[in-house]
């Protein structure tokens, strides 16, 4: 069966750790993009009114972390072992907390157009949350990968997740935020380095489009 992923129009971590997962083990898929001026008046017809939202079988499924674990499963980027799948669901969750936690800036930016208001709270999300949240993420990976290349000691979702929100801050994209910030996280700045050069995660279409975005 065709699965179809639904997303807005812009490359995003919610839905590109679902294609890159599917793209790495050549599972077909198709890819909607709805416009972000079309929104308010398609919101009501997919499941909690949010994206992205998966098709499979006929019928709609939504939340990122429940995508992302069937996606995996379908791609054999899951785990059996019931720690290593802990570690993979907090890695996932991970990447929805700092979302949550840098949202508001972007809010005040993208919705609001209230660039004062965005400013401040950045500022506030760079000097209280970011080292926080980086710092969890770091002493996740050592605390449960032996060698600090990937979360469960071989290549799965988590790697795929904790690289794409990772390069999200590091491509200079999020204003006031640049790729020096992971600096202070040398073992974590090792690991991104070395996902990024993935050679064979790093030849897929999704990892080029993400990477060459302007």
């Amino acid at each position: 069966m065709t699965i179809k992923l639904v997303y807005f129009d812009f490359n995003f971590w919610r839905v590109d750790i679902l294609r890159l997962c599917l793209s790495y083990a050549k599972i077909p898929y198709t890819y909607d993009r709805v416009p972000r001026a079309d929104w308010p008046k398609q919101k009501q017809k997919f499941p909690f009114g949010q994206l992205p939202v998966m098709v499979y079988n006929n019928k709609q499924f939504g939340h990122t972390h429940s995508l992302a674990v069937f996606c995996a499963k379908k791609a054999s980027l899951y785990e059996k072992d019931e720690v290593k799948i802990l570690i993979i669901n907090q890695v996932i969750d991970w990447a929805n907390e700092i979302t949550n936690k840098i949202a508001p800036s972007i809010r005040a930016e993208m919705r609001d157009k209230n660039f004062e208001k965005s400013k401040k709270l950045r500022k506030l999300f760079i000097k209280n949350d970011l080292p926080i949240w980086f710092s969890y993420l770091e002493e996740l990976l050592k605390n449960f990968s032996s060698d600090n290349n990937f979360f469960t000691d071989k290549f799965s979702i988590a790697d795929i997740t904790a690289w794409r929100v990772i390069y999200w801050f590091y491509s200079g994209k999020l204003d006031q935020i640049n790729s020096s910030f992971i600096d202070k996280y040398p073992i974590l700045k090792k690991y991104f380095l070395n996902i990024n050069a993935h050679k064979k995660f790093r030849t897929l279409d999704e990892f080029k489009q993400i990477t060459q975005e302007n």
